[in-house]
């Protein structure tokens, strides 16, 4: 594809956070910040499209004047002007507590999010750290560890955005992506290394993306999608262009319409600029 297909119809850059904006170490680099800033100066938008919850996009990304954010892995869409969720998928207390029920069996450590907040197993929040280093790296709060994270889900009684499972031996991974036979109602991605996801069956980035297309009067085809894991992959497909990070897994990538450099080697910097003709 050419730049002057970029620049003809491109309107809004619906931008993955960890893995894609973020480098390894879950910092914003310099040159990303002022690749999307060219972006917007230009007249474009930019929309962070994360598994994260609202609060968890680095400030520096939302210093920018971001319009909306897409949290969740689609769970939700937030107008950040006025704090509304336009859009909500969200899991039904009754089966996110029987999953949460089974999740706390394996050797892994669990959380959930409710309303863009986040609450983990404290039980087990050392241990996470020392198995998945990156999360304690990339700034993560640790304001929502609880002793018994089940009976706090029920005392809430509130339906959840996403629930997540950060297993500790690859077995355990295996046992609990085969779970999906017997939760029916949710759909199960990988989103990192032995980092699964769950979320209401039909919750994604893409459908997320699609709605707030409408809502905003943008066409899809005017919307260029970056990403680099699993919960990436149908935000590319209905993106006008999807892009995919040179880090990426191969399914991911095949998914996209073009494949950028790596999130440590300035990936979005580079895609960006190609699209304002200043590669």
């Amino acid at each position: 594809m050419s730049d002057n297909v970029y620049g003809a119809k491109l309107r809004l850059v619906a931008l993955d956070m960890d893995g894609t904006a973020l480098k390894s170490d879950g910092q914003v680099s310099p040159g990303t910040i002022e690749a999307l800033k060219e972006w917007i100066k230009e007249g474009g938008l930019v929309v962070p499209a994360s598994g994260r919850t609202y609060g968890w996009i680095p400030e520096e990304i939302l210093g920018l004047g971001v319009p909306y954010v897409i949290s969740g892995n689609g769970a939700s869409v937030i107008d950040t002007e006025t704090g509304e969720y336009m859009y909500e998928s969200r899991i039904k207390l009754k089966e996110g507590i029987d999953l949460l029920d089974y999740l706390l069996t394996e050797n892994g450590q669990c959380y959930f999010q409710q309303r863009d907040q986040y609450y983990e197993d404290g039980n087990r929040s050392e241990e996470m750290e020392e198995k998945h280093p990156y999360m304690a790296s990339a700034g993560f709060s640790r304001e929502g560890k609880l002793k018994n994270l089940l009976e706090f889900l029920k005392e809430k009684g509130e339906d959840i955005q996403k629930i997540g499972f950060m297993a500790f031996d690859e077995d355990t991974e295996k046992r609990v992506l085969a779970c999906g036979r017997r939760f029916t109602d949710f759909c199960i991605l990988r989103t990192g290394w032995m980092c699964l996801e769950f979320n209401r069956k039909g919750t994604s980035k893409g459908e997320a993306l699609k709605y707030l297309c409408h809502s905003i009067g943008i066409k899809q085809e005017q919307v260029m999608a970056i990403g680099d894991s699993e919960n990436d992959v149908e935000m590319l497909a209905c993106a006008g262009i999807g892009v995919a990070m040179g880090n990426a897994p191969a399914e991911v990538k095949k998914a996209a319409d073009i494949v950028t450099k790596t999130n440590d080697e300035e990936g979005v910097t580079w895609i960006l600029r190609r699209v304002l003709r200043r590669s």
